[in-house]
């Protein structure tokens, strides 16, 4: 495995965790978790993480292209979406990310699709 395969898969399994741990959060204080039409984005950037890391393992087939391309475009939006309302609204809106290491987790989670997906494409065929 090279180390973009390592660093893929090392920065996948961190958003996935960061799922989990807003998860947890969401739990002790779900004002601290971002909603999306009522959906807690914790579940749709854990289910954009496991799509991509499926995507990933499986050999290159339709169904990996489209589990990749569905995780990246649901990952991204939703991220940029969040990114978006927090740089323009700040604390006014009611939205109130979550802090991971104290970096709020809007930051965290485009940086980290949009990693991953630079990743992916770099890779070999």
């Amino acid at each position: 495995m090279s180390f973009k395969e390592k660093l893929f898969f090392a920065l996948a399994i961190f958003g996935l965790s960061v799922s989990f741990i807003l998860l947890a959060q969401l739990h002790l204080n779900p004002f601290r978790v971002p909603t999306f039409s009522n959906i807690p984005i914790c579940y749709v950037y854990g289910n954009a993480y496991i799509a991509i890391i499926l995507s990933a393992l499986l050999k290159k087939s339709f169904f990996s292209r489209l589990l990749a391309s569905a995780g990246f475009t649901v990952g991204l939006m939703i991220s940029a979406y969040f990114l978006f309302v927090w740089i323009k609204f700040g604390g006014s809106a009611r939205v109130f990310p979550a802090e991971i290491f104290g970096i709020k987790t809007v930051y965290a989670d485009f940086l980290n699709f949009a990693v991953l997906l630079v990743l992916q494409i770099i890779k070999k065929p």
